[in-house]
């Protein structure tokens, strides 16, 4: 009995609550109405256009310089050359070998020349990037690593 009774009150609350609810929400052409005896003249006429015409014809008359889009998204571009540096031409040594060996000869060889690079590896394979601004020095790294049985080539990229 007395669990028959509280599920009762439980819902009839919540059928309550749903009243109110939708009462609340269902309201959304109640508007706060302002008496016109508190009103300027300049506010009597815009109420009275307003009233005439549609929000687009309003929208479209509307003669204002600083005008804001009614949209939530903006499109903006920014040239940003001013602010990103030029890119810098450099070299990268492409090799066919990736062992441990070949390796050490390309380090070794670049570090006798006095060249500076970096070596990164990419999925098992190495990239040398050599900081030269001449093709000659790096024509002859290619050489010096054809004595070691290990082919390569330049190729330009810019950084």
């Amino acid at each position: 009995m007395q669990k028959k009774v509280t599920i009762a009150i439980f819902i009839l609350l919540i059928i309550s609550l749903g009243v109110v609810l939708y009462s609340l929400l269902s309201d959304e052409d109640s508007d706060v109405i302002i008496s016109d005896s508190y009103l300027t003249p300049s506010v009597k006429t815009k109420r009275e256009d307003i009233k005439a015409k549609g929000w687009t014809e309003n929208l479209a008359n509307v003669s204002k310089v600083n005008f804001s889009y009614p949209v939530n998204e903006l499109f903006m571009q920014i040239d940003l050359k001013t602010y990103i540096p030029p890119k810098i031409k450099s070299y990268r040594l492409v090799v066919d070998k990736a062992d441990r060996y070949s390796i050490f000869c390309i380090v070794q060889t670049l570090s006798s020349m006095n060249l500076p690079f970096v070596l990164e590896k990419k999925d098992k394979v190495p990239v040398v990037y050599v900081g030269s601004k001449t093709k000659d020095k790096l024509l002859h790294v290619v050489k010096k690593l054809k004595d070691y049985d290990i082919e390569s080539k330049i190729v330009e990229v810019y950084l």
